[in-house]
């Protein structure tokens, strides 16, 4: 059984974080780390409800394409307390209109963010996952493109219309951008 969380336009219940909009707060105390990047999304954590996801990307997608993979993958996850969107537009992506995102819900479906034993890949080879393996993180939670609501996107997708697939480390609990793949 899957937990998942989907994009929500008109939702005002049971929001877990949104897609979009100003950094977070707690960010800003980061620059030093999150220059060069764009803010994409922040949403709880399905294992820890005191705890929120947030992730950059880079302001390049060029650089981004070139790195997607661990232990080079340039996608900045940040695992921190719930923290209120900034007035800061200097990390903000034009392009994606912010939305509330909604969950978590169970169910035996994939959706937007999806928290699940195994991912759904977009191409099923092994050297995406094996220096993660071996360096003993497990798949957490996998963030979808295909489930963008529609007027979400001004442009291309951010993750050439992909999925993000975060892992967690089994001793830490370090929670990282293990790749990501492109369609």
């Amino acid at each position: 059984m899957n937990l998942i969380a989907k994009i929500s336009q008109n939702s005002k219940n049971e929001i877990i974080g949104r897609i979009g909009g100003n950094i977070p707060y707690y960010l800003l105390e980061k620059a030093e780390v999150i220059t060069g990047y764009n803010f994409y999304i922040t949403f709880q954590n399905p294992d820890n409800i005191d705890e929120y996801i947030s992730i950059l990307v880079p302001k390049s997608y060029d650089t981004m394409i070139d790195n997607n993979i661990y232990p080079n993958c340039l996608v900045k996850v940040f695992a921190h307390k719930f923290s209120e969107e900034s007035d800061n537009i200097e990390y903000t992506l034009d392009s994606i209109t912010k939305t509330a995102i909604k969950g978590f819900n169970k169910s035996d479906e994939f959706n937007f963010i999806t928290k699940s034993d195994n991912p759904n890949l977009i191409q099923d080879e092994d050297y995406y996952s094996e220096a993660l393996e071996k360096d003993n993180y497990t798949f957490f939670v996998q963030i979808d493109e295909d489930y963008y609501s529609e007027n979400l996107i001004n442009g291309n997708y951010i993750f050439g219309y992909g999925a993000l697939y975060l892992y967690r480390h089994k001793k830490t609990n370090e929670i990282i951008a293990g790749f990501w793949q492109y369609s």
